[in-house]
């Protein structure tokens, strides 16, 4: 083989390795929070993607910006910090092209290595070409939440917006910086934390195994080209004659307990059965009822809803958004399975849009 020949394939060997089996590495985000800059990872669990950052990145707020490494997309995320206090830690549901960067996992994030003072690793943040930058470091001490490591000398320094980038074992993460010490040094929540706060959380309420779901971009729970629905009945009863099912398809929210999976009946207004590709049901997250988690979703082109079909299933958002496609099936009937929440307490859904 010419040497030049040996080369490529070389060359691809490693390209394919780095892409395919660390892909991790390619998971480093940019977050930004008005004038606040700073950095963070992905992580998919179950159908919803996620950026992990330090709470102060997030800056109080609810929505930053999420930017990927290159080719650089952006998308939108709603944050939230349920962690135990004095924790700088938050985490945010990611909506619209970051999404399909998303593939890190919450085993990915397990612990898999001992960090001990004076282990090398290396700390990954962007440029602003999307580039990532690895900045060699050394580990100086552990402690049992963090650890603290330093700039390998004439490496780099920590400048402004370094919050969030997380420090890497080879292909393992080990933790993400916080804090900056000095100019060369840095403060670091332990991989093993940040894990087992993620499990806790996002693991708190058990459920069936949703499909996995390809989720598009919502920018609103317009109306649009959506089909017009009615209602027709549900296994549950609202909790207040104010928060009936019909609230659903107008203005309000249908707010019902839920002992058992609550399903919902819609009938599409329409003299025949129509091509049905999308599903999309919201919840207000600022009201003061819990967010639906697992939904099934069936369909019927029967003219009484008899021989319902599978649609799909997966998880609302914490975001409070359940956005779900495939290829269109005909239907006359929409069946709503709403199987959990996130939370105890009375559960909420404001509008159910299909197309």
């Amino acid at each position: 083989m010419k040497l030049r020949s040996l080369i490529k394939l070389l060359a691809a060997s490693i390209l394919y390795f780095t892409v395919c089996i660390t892909p991790v590495f390619s998971q480093t985000v940019t977050v930004q929070s008005g004038d606040e800059l700073g950095h963070g990872m992905l992580l998919k669990h179950g159908s919803t993607c996620y950026v992990l950052t330090p709470k102060h990145v997030a800056n109080n707020k609810r929505r930053v910006t999420v930017f990927s490494s290159a080719p650089v997309v952006h998308s939108g995320a709603l944050v939230e910090t349920p962690f135990w206090e004095g924790m700088d830690f938050a985490i945010g549901v990611v909506r619209g092209p970051v999404e399909e960067k998303c593939v890190t996992t919450l085993d990915d994030l397990s612990s898999k290595v001992n960090v001990a003072s004076g282990r090398h690793a290396q700390l990954l943040r962007l440029l602003p070409s999307g580039e990532v930058e690895r900045i060699s470091m050394s580990v100086m001490k552990t402690d049992y939440l963090t650890l603290d490591a330093r700039i390998e000398e004439g490496s780099s320094e920590l400048y402004k917006g370094t919050s969030g980038a997380f420090l890497f074992d080879g292909e393992n993460p080990i933790g993400m910086i916080v804090e900056a010490l000095s100019a060369t040094e840095g403060r670091f929540i332990r991989i093993e934390e940040l894990h087992l706060n993620l499990a806790r959380r996002l693991n708190r309420k058990a459920g069936f195994q949703a499909a996995a779901s390809k989720f598009t971009p919502v920018a609103s729970n317009d109306d649009g080209d959506s089909l017009p629905l009615e209602f027709v009945r549900a296994s549950r009863p609202p909790i207040y004659p104010d928060v009936a099912e019909a609230n659903m398809l107008g203005d309000g929210s249908y707010v019902f307990d839920l002992p058992r999976p609550n399903r919902i009946a819609l009938k599409i207004k329409s003299p025949g059965a129509v091509p049905l590709s999308n599903v999309r049901v919201f919840s207000d997250v600022d009201a003061d009822f819990a967010i639906p988690r697992n939904i099934r979703i069936d369909v019927s082109s029967a003219p009484n809803g008899n021989r319902p079909r599978f649609f799909g299933a997966a998880e609302m958002g914490p975001d409070g958004v359940f956005d779900f496609s495939r290829a269109p099936t005909l239907a006359r009937w929409v069946f709503i399975t709403v199987n959990d929440a996130w939370e105890n307490g009375a559960i909420g859904i404001s509008t159910v849009r299909v197309r």
